[in-house]
């Protein structure tokens, strides 16, 4: 980016991401507001469960966001703008006209960035969630679990939600879907990983239109005290998969590559970018000399927490700082 930017409240990045490359984010929920309390959620028990869709945030302030940020970036510099960020996106009932819009704002820069959205799958059985998501090229709806009680165990779902008519939207969404569908299914330790569930998810999703299949397990510390697929658990869902005819892929590492500081005006507003995206240490050594304050300030900002996951230390920002 040629210049700094300050007051960023929904466009973040760009992150490195593992599935997408290097991904300019926007966020469009309050922290925390989700359909699901995912167990493995990076960033913490959700505060605000439900399924009700809202116009969250001002939708022409989010347009002129992105479009400021894009004026800005040049398009080897972003591959993807992802909608994700802090809760469930598809919650936003501004995200197809906000996604039209951002294609439009591409297509009037010299990027080559594509649109994704980043979903749990709660809401496809909704015809307007499934409208709102036709315009962009990549979707990546995750599917943890194919029976309904390991499902509310690892997702922790809405009490209205039920998995039969998750697994419908899925299936819809896919026969009117025409861009590209990534499927998730995230693997976590006592919980998806046996060979009986993983059948049954193979099972599940040999019945939906997928192009390709990620298999992923936490690299972050999760929400709960839980644990990452062992590499035995990991191959065996590869073996049941791909014997289920889908193409199927492993993502068990932490994303590489850089964040880029220079859209941000201060290390206060860098910093909360780890709302949405934790930081390793090494990443927030970056940016403690990119602005040139001691990384001990940075540890020391209120809503910073450091937790421990595998081996590696993260920090992550929460606004009201209990995590």
């Amino acid at each position: 980016m040629s210049k700094r930017m300050s007051g960023l409240k929904y466009v973040y990045g760009p992150v490195p991401s593992r599935r997408l490359g290097s991904s300019l984010g926007v966020n469009l929920t309050p922290f925390k507001t989700c359909s699901y309390s995912c167990v493995y959620c990076q960033l913490g028990p959700t505060t605000c469960k439900t399924v009700e869709r809202k116009s969250f945030f001002p939708k022409n302030e989010v347009v002129e966001e992105i479009e400021r940020v894009l004026d800005r970036v040049e398009g080897a510099e972003v591959d993807y703008l992802t909608f994700a960020g802090e809760g469930e996106p598809t919650l936003n009932s501004d995200l197809g006209w906000i996604a039209e819009k951002a294609r439009s704002a591409i297509e009037s820069t010299s990027s080559n960035a594509k649109v994704a959205v980043i979903t749990n799958s709660s809401l496809l059985w909704r015809r307007d969630v499934r409208e709102d998501l036709m315009s962009v090229d990549a979707c990546l709806p995750s599917l943890d679990a194919a029976s309904e009680s390991i499902f509310r165990r690892v997702n922790r779902p809405h009490r209205s939600l039920a998995l039969d008519r998750i697994l419908e939207g899925l299936a819809e969404f896919g026969d009117e879907y025409e861009g590209e569908v990534m499927l998730e299914v995230m693997l976590v330790k006592g919980y998806n990983d046996s060979e009986e569930e993983l059948e049954k998810i193979a099972s599940a999703v040999s019945e939906l239109r997928v192009d390709k299949l990620h298999i992923l397990t936490p690299v972050r510390p999760p929400a709960s005290n839980v644990e990452p697929a062992d590499a035995k658990a990991i191959m065996l869902a590869v073996e049941v998969f791909e014997g289920a005819g889908v193409k199927t892929s492993v993502i068990d590492f932490p994303e590489c590559g850089e964040f880029d500081f220079r859209a941000f005006s201060s290390v206060e507003e860098a910093v909360k970018i780890m709302s949405r995206h934790p930081m390793q240490e090494e990443q927030l050594e970056k940016l403690s000399l990119h602005f040139g304050v001691d990384l001990e300030k940075i540890r020391a900002i209120p809503g910073v927490v450091e937790k421990e996951f595998r081996g590696k230390k993260y920090y992550i920002y929460t606004p009201d700082s209990k995590f």
